[in-house]
């Protein structure tokens, strides 16, 4: 079977890299090649960037109604080819088809609520202080260039709330998905095609992150970036951008704490979904479970039955639950984090080892492990995998310190009927959202999304991503005595 060959977007044509190489993505579900790709060098990236540059003035010059009307026309070329595009996100990524199927839909809503967004930006205008007779006129701008890469858990969603958005506020867009799952980043760009985004405003780039990523990230003719993925990749891209705008969306090790008045089945329920959706490689997954002592051999019994009920097995089945993991380093990091425990204590109570008898050794259960510390890598650090991680704490001060000791600072998530303990154990969390009763993956359209701390900075969905891609310019009016002229 002959392996497709796609290519990157650049200039408003596809191309492959100048070198000619390319590489080869491989289905973690399937282990089957699904296609080739141009692997893109600085040069490449370079010719990107300044076909950007030369584009961005034509995008910035159309009206809000013309951008509105483009992204329109991208959301009705993305809905007809919902369902085969969700089958190659799920080959590509290995997340189950009904996963898929509602990342790729969902889309559509996100593009849309951002674009009512932009045609309500709203600026203040202020009179001066130290000179009565000055306005002050504030108006938002776009940034310029924008690099936008993306990581490969959610390769339709994440991409959904930043690239087009970044080329609707006035920018001109250089877009960069992860390694593994370009194939979903290469319809997109089909679907901004088919609604003639404006030649050279939108670049696809594809290739590894140390060379096209860092080229994005260094060179001066870029203007802002906008990346989500790992903690420590964002903290090198932080101290080589230098002097553009940045926003940085990172890990978490996001904490479901459940205190001994919770309504224990639904706090079960949320542990499950939390941990397991996307087999647990969600930046907001439930990282960790503190538990209350007083009622956590109810709750883990509970936890135990309840992951019993998520099926894993091949993800382009409608029953199936949990699908492969994306590939083998976070396997091993899952495997390195639940042997640590081992050692040091903890109980694996369901799951624990990679299934057999699948298509490929990426494929790894629900599991549950009891008996964790804050000593063990279960405790203190982002596993990225199926694992929910027990912990047990008696008093509030505690949780809140097991809580914030890893120092991400994502989402968080707190499960109790009495809002006076919820609001003062929300009010010691430091993070970008707390949840109440509901689990810690947690995310709409339209509240401000970003973290605190090793998770990053930065905001974004509804206005707020409106703002992370503009910048405010003041225009300063005197409506008092003009001077005269030559004076």
């Amino acid at each position: 079977m002959d392996v497709p060959h796609l290519q990157m977007y650049i200039d408003g044509e596809w191309c492959d890299a100048a070198s000619g190489e390319t590489f080869e993505v491989r289905s973690p579900a399937t282990g089957h090649v699904l296609a080739s790709l141009p692997k893109a060098s600085r040069e490449d990236v370079g010719r990107a960037i300044d076909a950007a540059e030369d584009a961005q003035p034509r995008i910035a010059r159309l009206s809000i109604k013309d951008r509105a009307v483009l992204a329109g026309r991208i959301t009705e070329a993305i809905r007809p080819n919902i369902e085969a595009w969700a089958l190659d996100l799920t080959l590509e990524q290995g997340k189950p088809i009904k996963e898929s199927r509602l990342e790729v839909s969902e889309v559509i809503p996100n593009l849309l609520w951002n674009t009512e967004d932009l045609k309500r930006v709203e600026t203040p205008v202020l009179e001066g202080y130290s000179k009565p007779e000055m306005m002050y006129l504030l108006r938002r701008e776009p940034l310029g260039t924008v690099a936008v890469i993306t990581p490969w858990n959610y390769p339709w969603l994440l991409p959904g709330e930043f690239v087009v958005q970044a080329l609707i506020c006035g920018n001109a867009v250089l877009f960069k998905p992860a390694s593994t799952t370009p194939i979903s980043a290469v319809h997109f760009l089909e679907a901004m095609e088919h609604a003639r985004i404006p030649r050279g405003a939108m670049n696809l780039i594809t290739g590894p992150g140390p060379t096209a990523g860092m080229e994005l990230v260094e060179n001066p003719k870029v203007d802002g970036i906008c990346f989500t993925g790992e903690t420590l990749t964002g903290e090198e891209i932080s101290h080589r951008a230098g002097l553009k705008k940045v926003g940085l969306e990172l890990g978490g090790s996001g904490p479901l704490i459940v205190l001994d008045d919770a309504d224990l089945s639904k706090a079960a329920r949320d542990i499950a979904l939390g941990c397991y959706n996307n087999a647990g490689q969600v930046c907001c997954a439930n990282g960790r479970i503190l538990v209350q002592d007083s009622v956590h051999e109810r709750l883990v019994r509970k936890v135990v039955e309840e992951t019993r009920r998520w099926k894993l097995g091949d993800p382009r089945k409608e029953e199936t639950d949990v699908g492969a993991m994306n590939n083998e380093p976070t396997v091993e990091k899952v495997e390195r984090h639940i042997q640590d425990g081992i050692r040091q204590g903890a109980h694996v109570l369901s799951g624990g080892e990679r299934a057999s008898g699948l298509e490929t050794r990426l494929y790894y259960p629900p599991t549950v492990v009891d008996g964790v510390t804050t000593d063990m890598l279960l405790g203190n650090s982002e596993t990225f995998g199926p694992v929910a991680p027990i912990l047990e704490f008696h008093t509030l001060e505690q949780a809140a310190e097991a809580a914030n000791l890893p120092r991400y600072g994502l989402s968080m998530a707190i499960h109790t009927a009495n809002l006076r303990r919820a609001f003062t154990l929300a009010r010691e969390l430091k993070a970008g959202q707390v949840v109440i009763n509901d689990p810690v993956l947690y995310w709409d359209y339209n509240h401000p999304w970003g973290g605190f701390r090793r998770s990053g900075f930065g905001r974004v969905a509804g206005k707020w991503t409106i703002e992370a891609f503009t910048e405010l310019k003041t225009v300063i009016l005197n409506v008092g005595e003009s001077p005269l002229p030559g004076a």
